[in-house]
């Protein structure tokens, strides 16, 4: 089974980390860990030059979070770091593409407050991807 799992470091998140971890224990899962450095090309003109750096830094930081895990387990997992507009829209292509059996992301991130609802990324995923998702609490 292959599984994709988005990340952005968020305790939502790490908690879909740590699913896919116990997947790959259990089921043997190749799992692939993917963050996305957001941003709104909007937003670049009233933020400092570096901003995409500091985002893509952050994306990274995620990233090494969760594999961090895997490697003290001893499993393999490979990482990805995609930067965009739209994180649903690239985590879909992603297992569109690629052709995965399973998404597994947290119910909401980083970005906005937590809230009762599902964070529009994990809905928009939901209602539009190619696969089974799994959203995590």
């Amino acid at each position: 089974m292959k599984v994709l799992v988005a990340t952005d470091g968020s305790e939502h998140s790490m908690k879909a980390v740590q699913r896919a971890l116990e997947m790959a224990e259990k089921q043997q899962a190749q799992v692939t860990l993917m963050s996305v450095a957001y941003y709104v090309q909007g937003d670049f003109d009233s933020m400092p030059m570096n901003i995409q750096d500091k985002l893509e830094d952050e994306a990274r930081e995620a990233l090494k979070k969760g594999k961090s895990l895997f490697d003290a387990k001893g499993l393999p997992v490979e990482t990805v770091l995609e930067a965009g507009l739209v994180p649903a829209n690239l985590i879909i292509r992603k297992a569109e593409d690629e052709k995965f059996d399973r998404i597994i992301m947290g119910s909401t991130g980083r970005s906005g407050l937590d809230r009762v609802l599902m964070g529009s990324t994990a809905a928009k995923v939901v209602a539009h991807a190619p696969c089974e998702v799994t959203v995590v609490r």
